[in-house]
């Protein structure tokens, strides 16, 4: 991501969570640190279908947010953005990998599972509408993960 997307991120981020998006100045803050933030876009034809961010202060590693447009969900988009996130924690040398997810989002947890992330807690009424989170964490000190989802997703979707 480069400050040229956040416009584009920022849109992207309102119209798929109204109730909690991030202003757009936290978009420009968080790409301002590079020295413990990673962000990455997914683009398709239509110009950016997928984004992610990590925040990462050794040893842990927290994925900020990740997101995929609806209408490219299904695509392998939101396994390889994770697996991005995931290759740059190894590199930053992180330990653990955490995450909120909203408990109403099985789909998302989904994923997370298939990369090896296990819940580890549950946040009450996290979200604005009340919805809890679950909190997930990877632990990095075993095989590589994300590789083996990455091949499965594609796999299941018939991609080499």
């Amino acid at each position: 991501m480069t400050p040229e997307d956040v416009a584009a991120v920022h849109a992207l981020e309102q119209r798929l969570f109204p109730v909690d998006a991030w202003p757009l100045q936290m978009f420009v803050d968080e790409l301002s640190q590079p020295e413990t933030r990673s962000y990455v876009v997914a683009e398709g034809a239509s110009g950016i279908v997928g984004y992610a961010g990590l925040m990462c202060i050794e040893p842990i590693a927290d994925v900020q947010t990740i997101a995929v447009v609806p209408e490219s969900e299904g695509r392998g988009i939101g396994s390889t953005l994770l697996a991005a996130l995931i290759a740059e924690a190894r590199q930053r040398r992180a330990a653990d990998v955490l995450l909120e997810v909203r408990a109403d989002n099985p789909r998302a947890q989904q994923l997370y599972l298939r990369f090896g992330f296990e819940q580890i807690h549950v946040r009450p009424r996290y979200y604005r509408d009340g919805v809890d989170a679950l909190i997930m964490r990877l632990q990095l000190s075993g095989a590589p993960a994300e590789q083996t989802s990455v091949d499965q997703t594609n796999k299941e979707a018939g991609q080499p």
